[in-house]
């Protein structure tokens, strides 16, 4: 771990060239790297969390959810909230794989 202080502002190297430079890499090498371990650090904590509600649930899908919601398998609350919860991190997760791809 570096203890020095990375960013110094105006005028001074971007962290990114610091780090770079005492790693010995470029600095494009370096934030494509951390953008792709940002991304798939961020992607298993999706879907790490997705799996969480579709389990406390026993269904397989969003769809699936409220299904069971509708039909009052499931109480309604939380698990309208749950539902919202997990459409949007299907929708994040999309974007993340779409964001691995490029």
């Amino acid at each position: 771990m570096f203890h020095t202080k990375l960013y110094v502002g105006r005028g001074m190297a971007r962290v990114v060239d610091v780090v770079a430079r005492r790693l010995g890499i470029s600095p494009e090498r370096l934030e494509r790297e951390a953008v792709e371990v940002w991304l798939r650090r961020r992607l298993a904590l999706v879907e790490a969390e997705i799996a969480e509600i579709l389990t406390k649930y026993g269904v397989r899908s969003a769809e699936e959810l409220e299904r069971y919601i509708r039909r009052g398998k499931v109480t309604e609350h939380p698990a309208w909230e749950d539902l919202i919860t997990l459409e949007r991190l299907l929708e994040e997760k999309k974007k993340l794989s779409e964001a691995l791809r490029l």
